[in-house]
C-alpha cells in the first residue's frame, strides 16, 4: 500500500511537471488563472453526487449528463447510455440500505482547441469514498475508488460525457 501511494505521488508530480495547466486541490495550491474553472467543476461534481447520487435526484443527473453519455466501471461493466445511467441512479432507491459518496481529492485538466485558444472541456481526476448504512446500524465505508470524468461544454453548458470508475479498493 505504501508503494502504491509513493507511485501515485510520483505520477502526480510527473503530470504536474508536464503541464502548467494542471489544477491540484487538497494537496497543492490552485493555480489562480484556473481557480474559476476548478470551482465550476467542483460545483458540478457536487451537484452530480451530493444531489444526484446521494439524494437520488435524477432530474439533476439528467441536466448534467451529455446525450451521448458513457460510463465505464471496472467491476460493473459499461453503461452505454444516458437513460441507463439515470435508471441506475433511480434504482438506488430500491436498495435495502442507504448509500452515498464523498469526494476525497480532485484535480482538473483544461482541454482546449484552436491552438489552445478555446476551452471545450476538462478532465477531472480524483478519488472518492462510498458508504453504506443499514437502518439502525452505523455507516461503513464500502470502498475507495479512482475516477476520471470528461466534462464538455455543450451549447454553453457543462455536461458530463464520459466516466471511468476504477481501482475500487475495499477498506481493510
Amino acid at each position: 500500500m505504501k508503494i502504491l501511494k509513493l507511485i501515485s505521488i510520483i505520477l502526480i508530480v510527473a503530470l504536474y511537471s508536464c503541464s502548467n495547466k494542471v489544477i491540484f486541490t487538497t494537496v497543492d495550491k490552485v493555480d489562480p488563472e484556473n481557480e474559476r474553472l476548478y470551482n465550476i467543476i467542483k460545483e458540478k461534481d457536487s451537484l452530480l453526487f451530493q444531489i444526484g447520487f446521494n439524494q437520488i435526484d435524477t432530474i439533476q443527473v439528467e441536466r448534467l449528463t451529455s446525450s451521448d453519455f458513457e460510463f465505464y466501471h471496472d467491476e460493473h461493466g459499461i453503461t452505454d447510455s444516458k437513460s441507463s445511467f439515470i435508471q441506475n441512479i433511480y434504482g438506488i432507491k430500491s436498495l435495502p440500505f442507504k448509500t452515498w459518496r464523498t469526494l476525497v481529492s480532485m484535480e482538473v485538466f483544461p482541454m482546449y482547441k484552436e491552438n489552445s485558444e478555446i476551452l471545450y472541456g476538462v478532465i477531472q481526476n480524483g478519488t472518492h469514498d462510498f458508504y453504506q448504512q443499514n437502518e439502525g446500524e452505523v455507516a461503513r465505508k464500502t470502498n475507495t475508488a479512482r475516477f476520471t470524468h470528461l466534462w464538455i461544454i455543450e451549447d454553453g453548458e457543462w455536461k458530463l460525457k464520459r466516466v471511468l470508475s476504477y481501482d475500487h479498493q475495499v477498506p481493510e
